[in-house]
């Protein structure tokens, strides 16, 4: 991981990258010229004189953007680079996106101060489908949202607490059994708490049976 200051790829003697916006209003605007020379020094070219590499990707965190995801994580842990330009102020000069491809993408219907914090949930996110980045690479797989449905509910020792005991299910020691059981639970607790997401998850039909019975209470 390396960070940029942008103040260094700023040309007048107090490295500005920052101005009032045109047509009036409140809030600043980040300048193009320091993200121009920021991206150049990085190696991107101008999407008029050479086409984007597909491996590379430049992203643009904002409360304007699409939404960053799992499916969007998985997409870029599968490329070479990506550098994040972290949103501030009001916003960025609208002529980086002519210049450059950029993904615009935030992270919730939220304002943050600036787009760092934004930027390290992406880094996250991504950095832990790598492999070797995990001690156990096989947990990223399996975790939340890898197929649009929330994580199952989970238990550790002891098997009774309190007289509330762990599902018998997980003790069964049957795979296939406990793995059934855990999706079933998954979906039951994507319903409660995000139903959205069952519009988007490939669901059989026994599963989707769970869905109807669930709605119908």
């Amino acid at each position: 991981i390396e960070i940029l200051n942008l103040r260094d790829f700023a040309t007048d003697k107090h490295r500005t990258v920052d101005d009032l916006p045109f047509g009036g209003g409140g809030g600043m605007v980040m300048k193009v010229e320091p993200l121009d020379n920021c991206l150049k020094h990085l190696g991107y070219k101008h999407i008029q004189d050479e086409a984007p590499n597909e491996k590379e990707k430049i992203i643009l965190t904002s409360a304007a953007g699409r939404q960053f995801n799992q499916p969007k994580a998985i997409e870029y842990s599968l490329i070479d680079r990506m550098t994040i330009i972290c949103g501030h102020y009001l916003g960025i000069d609208e002529r980086i996106m002519d210049l450059y491809e950029i993904d615009e993408l935030s992270i919730g219907d939220y304002i943050l101060t600036g787009g760092e914090p934004a930027a390290m949930v992406m880094i996250e996110a991504v950095g832990r489908l790598i492999p070797k980045v995990l001690g156990n690479f096989e947990s990223a797989l399996e975790d939340s949202y890898m197929d649009q449905i929330v994580g199952t509910p989970c238990y550790t020792r002891p098997a009774d607490y309190d007289g509330i005991k762990v599902p018998k299910e997980l003790m069964s020691g049957d795979h296939e059994k406990i793995k059934k059981f855990r999706r079933s639970e998954a979906i039951k607790k994507c319903l409660v708490n995000r139903p959205d997401l069952l519009k988007h998850a490939d669901l059989t039909d026994e599963e989707k049976e769970i869905v109807d019975k669930k709605t119908e209470k």
